[in-house]
């Protein structure tokens, strides 16, 4: 094991080997080096293990495989591990779709603030760029830089925030002109956080067991401890690459606005309190 890193990237995944490859492909060539990788698997299959076997010795960096046992969609139990397993001070979460730049880490890094989260935003790939995109593409630093591939694919109303491919920097003057600085909310395959903030709200809310608001949730008790949102518009790239899209669990609304309604910093089932069973370390 290497000593502390500085930040631990949460990489959650689901049957999705081809797009984490990219993912993996891309957190090879960050421009950031002192970090940690824990893929956080919420029951794939022999594929992905078979893509984690191939990459991760290649990288310097630690790198776990949580997995558990498919049962529907739990990813709150193994971000949870996660944070508790980690040992970076900055937490930076991805998910296995959306491929980072190569300044991503580095982004999240640089710009940490005490008393902030951060939070980023993505460019939505087209299902033609989608299918067209290599691992060579990527290894070449395709997201790197702009790309006419995706431009001319934006023209035609494909690929859509063509915007979010340029990186403008930290320079504030230049960020305010271009109102990069105001950002109304967190997207859960990239944001940013603290490790003792984290722990301070308990995690995430292990009573979101199927799809969609379980970040939203974390940031509404982020922001009821006294956090306040920072910008990561015009950094901490990140390309979509294209899927099918499921729906959110209604249920999971109604926790949603159960938990808008209310003041509550911690959750009841997180990093404590939270269901660890049939969690493994793969690798």
């Amino acid at each position: 094991m290497n000593p502390l890193p500085h930040v631990t990237v949460l990489l959650a995944t689901y049957e999705m080997p081809k797009h984490l490859e990219m993912v993996l492909t891309a957190l090879d060539r960050q421009s950031f080096k002192n970090f940690e990788i824990l893929l956080c698997d919420d029951g794939s299959g022999e594929e992905t293990a078979r893509v984690v076997r191939n990459f991760a010795p290649h990288f310097t960096q630690d790198f776990v495989h949580l997995w558990q046992e498919n049962q529907g969609f739990r990813k709150c139990r193994l971000l949870n591990e996660g944070i508790r397993r980690s040992r970076g001070e900055l937490i930076v979460f991805l998910d296995a779709d959306c491929v980072p730049h190569r300044d991503f880490i580095s982004d999240h890094w640089v710009t940490r603030r005490n008393g902030t989260y951060g939070a980023g935003r993505r460019v939505e790939l087209s299902e033609a760029v989608s299918h067209g995109l290599t691992l060579a593409d990527v290894r070449s630093g395709i997201f790197d830089r702009p790309s006419l591939r995706i431009l001319r694919d934006q023209v035609f109303g494909k690929t859509t925030n063509f915007n979010r491919t340029l990186r403008w920097g930290t320079f504030k003057p230049l960020r305010k002109i271009l109102n990069l600085e105001q950002i109304d909310d967190l997207k859960g395959c990239n944001f940013s956080a603290f490790r003792e903030d984290l722990f301070a709200i308990n995690g995430f809310n292990e009573a979101y067991e199927g799809y969609g608001r379980e970040d939203t949730d974390v940031e509404i008790r982020m922001r009821n401890l006294g956090l306040s949102i920072r910008s990561l518009k015009g950094l901490a790239l990140q390309f979509h690459v294209w899927h099918e899209r499921r729906g959110f669990t209604p249920a999971n609304e109604t926790l949603l606005e159960e938990a808008r309604h209310t003041k509550r910093i911690r959750a009841d089932r997180g990093i404590e309190g939270g269901d660890r069973s049939g969690i493994s370390v793969r690798n």
